[in-house]
């Protein structure tokens, strides 16, 4: 990992979901409110850049719509913001109590037949957000292309959302947070898309939601990460993809 693991707690403003007529690699944008007038971005894979042998790059997700955990006192305690200590670390693998991996499955980022079951729909559900109300413009920069405007919606439910994102910050600006997803379990593949190097353990990525005194969760994998992971989050040797241990296929 380039920098240090990290944790942001703000409110939810806008929920910005992957088009496919869109630049870049396909990411949902969960846009919080940090200082006033300044927002804080944590962009959550929707695809994987790695293919797997039958050329599918969707993300394996897990949304836990009623999300029980022991650390949430401690979340809910913590001022809004920015924290790189002090607060609880994430790890797929170690922590039974924090998402069962064995229900992860391959999920669209964005399907066509308005079925309810792609990484939009269940983002947006998550937060609240209902495209059937107007839409807004939010100005976004893909890491690979110009400024481009993508259509963005408020929360419907008119209460204040609390979001907790955790992951790595955006190098140099600071105004964001990628790798929201497990980050242990990838193997050496020696080429550009090689993400051994993010491997450990307690640094895993998700999205915790509050909305009053109700918890969901957002959990990503990729199909190409192996489970078990030793102490050091790389594949143990009889490990195996995520998707040969879950319970759907």
């Amino acid at each position: 990992m380039a920098n240090e693991y990290c944790m942001f707690k703000g409110t939810l403003g806008l929920g910005v979901p992957f088009f496919r007529q869109y630049h870049g690699s396909p990411h949902y944008v969960i846009v919080l409110e940090n200082s006033p007038g300044e927002n804080f971005m944590l962009v959550v894979n929707a695809a994987s850049d790695t293919r797997t042998q039958q050329n599918d790059n969707r993300v394996l997700s897990l949304v836990s719509t009623i999300f029980e955990h022991p650390m949430l006192p401690v979340l809910q305690q913590l001022p809004a913001g920015l924290h790189t200590a002090g607060f609880p670390r994430l790890d797929y693998w170690q922590d039974k109590k924090l998402v069962d991996v064995t229900r992860m499955r391959p999920i669209p980022y964005d399907s066509t037949n308005g079925d309810q079951n792609d990484i939009n729909d269940l983002i947006d559900d998550a937060l609240t957000i209902d495209r059937t109300q107007p839409s807004q413009d939010f100005p976004y920069k893909p890491s690979d292309s110009d400024v481009e405007t993508r259509q963005a919606w408020k929360p419907a439910s008119g209460d204040e959302i609390t979001v907790y994102g955790f992951g790595f910050l955006f190098e140099p600006e600071k105004d964001g947070m990628h790798e929201l997803h497990m980050n242990q379990g990838n193997p050496p593949t020696h080429d550009r898309n090689d993400h051994s190097k993010e491997n450990g353990t307690f640094h895993d990525g998700a999205v915790i939601v509050q909305s009053g005194t109700q918890f969901s969760a957002i959990f990503t994998a990729f199909q190409t990460q192996l489970l078990p992971t030793g102490t050091d989050g790389y594949p143990e040797k009889n490990a195996k993809p995520i998707l040969s241990l879950t319970t759907h296929s």
